[in-house]
């Protein structure tokens, strides 16, 4: 991630902490195509964009929103946007004492199981609460791998073998 959309996402965070109204306009200028072609594109005036902002209905009740998007359109910055939406969900994460786990496993686990695995690593990592983004992966044949705070713990079948495999090549060595 550019350091530009950091301090972007940083400023548009202390003006308006309401994540659930950046993360609707973010996903909403970031999903239609031909509407964000237009915001990006440099041979379109900053005017004739900061028009298109201004009769869009994402603006209600946080003017700071529609100025923070004004100012990148002014600036030619919407291609950022999607940097500056990773970066502003991390900062609004680390607000909350969040971390987010990625999890690639054979199978999704139960609500119950996810449910201990999130304590868990709540204790570990001393957070208050924690998101599990599973992705399943068969190639692991079974188990897990999570990734946490720069942290991962492989707990799957493919790992445990990798890991055998290594140990005996290295006791025919000695």
């Amino acid at each position: 991630m550019r350091e530009l959309a950091r301090r972007y996402a940083e400023a548009c965070y202390g003006l308006c902490p309401e994540t659930e109204r950046f993360d609707a306009a973010a996903r909403f200028l970031l999903d239609s195509a031909p509407l964000r072609e237009a915001l990006e594109n440099p041979a379109v005036d900053w005017r004739e964009k900061e028009k298109v902002l201004l009769r869009l209905p994402l603006w209600d009740r946080v003017p700071q929103l529609l100025n923070f998007f004004r100012l990148l359109v002014k600036k030619s910055r919407m291609a950022l946007l999607p940097e500056i939406a990773e970066a502003y969900r991390s900062l609004d994460l680390e607000a909350r004492n969040t971390a987010v786990c990625r999890m690639r496993c054979a199978r999704v686990p139960d609500e119950a199981r996810q449910e201990q695995l999130k304590a868990a690593l709540c204790r570990l990592h001393r957070r208050d609460a924690v998101l599990l983004e599973i992705t399943v992966d068969p190639d692991l044949l079974g188990g897990f791998v999570l990734n946490i705070d720069g942290v991962t713990y492989d707990r799957s079948v493919r790992g445990r073998l990798q890991d055998m495999a290594r140990r005996l090549q290295e006791r025919r060595l000695i």
